[in-house]
């Protein structure tokens, strides 16, 4: 069979515009489309929570991609700096410096790997997450870097059909039957109605395929199982309550000291306290227990309740899995004594800043743990490719 070959060189298609402000990234995708070839398809990427506005600006042009994460998540990946290339500028903009990849295809692999997939489904997801974003020139794209003055033969095999298409209409073919093969085959085959099943139940991102990611009632019943007034206020110092007992207990002991005749104001008061001591050690369980409810029902609670929400909200941004999660509860629970903590943020004039500030240094260090990671190559996003077909 004769060899066949295509060689077009065609440049990167998707574009990733992740800029922290809606003006920035309507500036930015208005100077790429300047820029780009107009003789070939291209397509801007933008944040999740962006997408309406800069669509609508561009006329609802097909061109906006609405990405699968939101800028701030992806912000605090690349603070986080576990994904090798990613990179800021001034702005704020994010993109890859060398990698030619889709941000929601590269974070759906990050996320899918942090979470515990082999290597190949994260890719894979990678690849589910793209089609899902950009529809079948994802799948275009991939294909013809691949085979870009490669031997055709070699990829015929994916489907009897294309050896025929590239006899009559050339090796671009190919590509265009391929990806439109794949891409149907992801959209309606048994693995990605499964993988859809994730998809729906996180409602933190849309469009993005990722293994392990909790929904966000996963995330309110993790945090409110283990970050309640029970839990929180159910270890307080025997030591308090005894002292708290030996005050009352004086001052109920003081008056019954006062009723015993022919003995000194100060042996009355020493007496008085002795017996209050023990009056006390009855009485301290029910009256401290009466002070300390009103503490957690008027204040404590109040400070949870917006410690609960930041959380709940952070943890959202931050896409931690249930095993980070759990450490992070873990590490509040022991390692801060968060009733001190809520009686501080009482005091503080924000209060939610005051959350926030605490509950980002916690998980800023926990997802610095993870692996660092190279994004897939060409390569490899083709091969999942020629799996999905």
């Amino acid at each position: 069979m004769d060899q066949i070959w295509l060689s077009n060189n065609r440049r990167q298609i998707v574009h990733n515009v992740y800029c922290p402000n809606i003006n920035d990234a309507i500036a930015i995708c208005e100077i790429e489309l300047k820029q780009l070839d107009q003789e070939q398809s291209n397509y801007l990427e933008v944040p999740f929570e962006q997408y309406h506005e800069i669509h609508a600006h561009f006329n609802n042009s097909d061109i906006i991609k609405q990405g699968a994460f939101t800028y701030e998540q992806v912000r605090h990946i690349l603070d986080a700096g576990n994904i090798h290339n990613l990179v800021i500028d001034e702005r704020g903009c994010i993109d890859f410096k060398k990698e030619i990849i889709g941000m929601s295809t590269a974070i759906s692999f990050a996320q899918s790997k942090w979470n515990g997939a082999e290597r190949s489904t994260a890719v894979e997801n990678a690849v589910l997450t793209g089609l899902t974003v950009i529809g079948e020139p994802f799948a275009e794209e991939i294909i013809e870097k691949q085979i870009d003055n490669l031997n055709i033969v070699d990829h015929i095999e994916l489907d009897e059909g294309i050896a025929s298409a590239v006899k009559k209409n050339g090796a671009k073919a190919v590509v265009k039957r391929m990806a439109s093969t794949a891409t149907k085959k992801a959209m309606y085959s048994s693995v990605i109605a499964k993988k859809a099943i994730t998809l729906l139940n996180a409602n933190v991102v849309t469009g993005a395929i990722v293994t392990g990611v909790m929904s966000s009632v996963d995330i309110v019943r993790a945090i409110k199982n283990q970050m309640s007034p029970a839990q929180l206020f159910k270890n307080i110092s025997k030591t308090a309550a005894s002292v708290a007992g030996s005050i009352i207990g004086l001052i109920v002991g003081g008056g019954i000291g006062l009723s015993i005749p022919n003995v000194s104001t100060t042996v009355i008061s020493l007496i008085g306290g002795i017996i209050g001591l023990i009056i006390g050690s009855i009485l301290t369980t029910t009256l401290v227990k009466k002070v300390l409810d009103l503490f957690i029902k008027d204040d404590a609670v109040k400070m949870l309740e917006i410690f609960n929400e930041e959380l709940i909200n952070l943890v959202e941004q931050y896409l931690l899995n249930e095993k980070e999660l759990q450490l992070v509860l873990s590490d509040f629970n022991e390692m801060y004594n968060m009733q001190e903590e809520f009686r501080k943020m009482y005091a503080t004039e924000d209060r939610v800043a005051y959350a926030r500030t605490m509950i980002e240094k916690e998980l800023n260090r926990i997802v610095r743990l993870r692996m660092y990671l190279q994004v897939p190559t060409n390569e490899e996003l083709y091969e999942a490719i020629k799996r999905l077909v």
